[in-house]
């Protein structure tokens, strides 16, 4: 009531029983409610690999989702830096599955790249460590925007907006020759304290100009918009994309490609596609629903990662991608991004 917070992270509730967790989560939804926070939220973080037990505890422990923490984050790091091919992340979402069709419903699922542990790493770093700017700054942002044009609710771990850099690496042995309380290195201090980001201390880093903030907040605008782009990010279904370039047939493309995927919500479809590759530009047709977007329409360009500052604040409205027909029937939208590069069409 204090801090009108709107949700809970029930931190480490994997070691506590089902009866102590329910009670508890019990007393604090009654309490919420009882002020009008009639959908008070509360997380759990189960760290088991399946998410099918865990999907049960968040019925026998009254959650109303639990932390994505172990797969996810590694898949989707990878993957967005070309490390891994994203059929690889799309498999998480296989509804052939019990475990992806519980991702697809989106609402069960806390979707997470860094946090204050990293207890899906062994090295604790954050996902822009060892980054160099430019590229360092996109990458970070579209890490994070998969995350909002994807099933699940997406988590988005103080810093990351400000790519921030933590990692051990900045451990100095010399000063402690044990490798001791390595958390520290991924909770700098981002508003002046002591302990601050880039090895600093004393200094501020909020910065909504930050390159990666302005990138991340358009693409939450489209995320949390009332219309039919942003239901369809939020409540939508993804499907894996093929692409073909290079002469190259139509598949889920390698590592290092760009990579696309679509939500679809009733008869809207919405479009995105990621250059993985950090250090070349990258092209492709990519497939589109043939059904909502036949050959001779035309897709909007709802975001494009280079455009300038004042265009990622206020999208222009008139940019828009013909869609063709290929010899096999399908239909298709032609995209060329510059490295690390994303674009979002509907």
């Amino acid at each position: 009531a204090l801090s009108d917070c709107d949700g809970f992270r029930a931190d480490a509730v994997k070691h506590v029983s089902a009866e102590a967790s329910r009670s508890f989560c019990s007393a604090i939804h009654e309490y919420a409610d009882s002020i009008g926070k009639e959908n008070f939220f509360i997380t759990g973080e189960i760290t088991d690999s399946s998410i099918a037990p865990a999907y049960i505890d968040i019925f026998q422990g009254n959650l109303d989702a639990v932390l994505g923490i172990i797969a996810y984050p590694n898949l989707l790091g990878g993957v967005v830096k070309g490390l891994l091919p994203p059929g690889e992340f799309f498999q998480l979402y296989d509804e052939h599955t019990f475990i992806g069709s519980v991702r697809q419903q989106g609402r069960y699922i806390v979707s997470v790249l860094d946090d204050h542990d990293m207890s899906s790493r062994s090295y604790k770093e954050r996902f822009a460590a060892h980054g160099a700017p430019p590229v360092v700054y996109l990458q970070t942002a579209h890490v994070v925007g998969v995350q909002l044009t994807t099933p699940g609710m997406p988590s988005i771990y103080y810093g990351t907006e400000q790519a921030l850099d933590g990692a051990e690496d900045y451990h100095d042995y010399g000063c402690e020759p044990k490798r001791f309380a390595e958390d520290r290195y991924v909770r700098e201090a981002m508003f002046g304290g002591e302990f601050g980001a880039f090895g600093t201390r004393g200094c501020h880093f909020f910065n909504p100009d930050h390159p990666t903030y302005l990138r991340i907040a358009a693409i939450a605008r489209l995320r949390n918009g009332s219309d039919g782009v942003g239901r369809t990010l939020r409540r939508g279904r993804l499907f894996p994309r093929e692409t073909a370039f290079a002469g190259y047939p139509f598949a889920i493309p390698p590592a290092g490609e760009l990579m696309a995927w679509s939500m679809t919500h009733y008869q809207t479809e919405v479009v995105m596609v990621l250059n993985t590759h950090g250090a070349a530009d990258r092209g492709a047709d990519v497939t589109v629903d043939a059904v909502k977007h036949p050959a001779g329409s035309m897709l909007s360009i709802l975001y494009q990662s280079d455009w300038r500052d004042d265009e990622l604040r206020q999208p222009p409205g008139d940019r828009t991608v013909r869609v063709t027909q290929q010899p096999d029937g399908r239909t298709t939208v032609r995209v060329d991004l510059p490295p690390a590069g994303m674009m979002i069409l509907g």
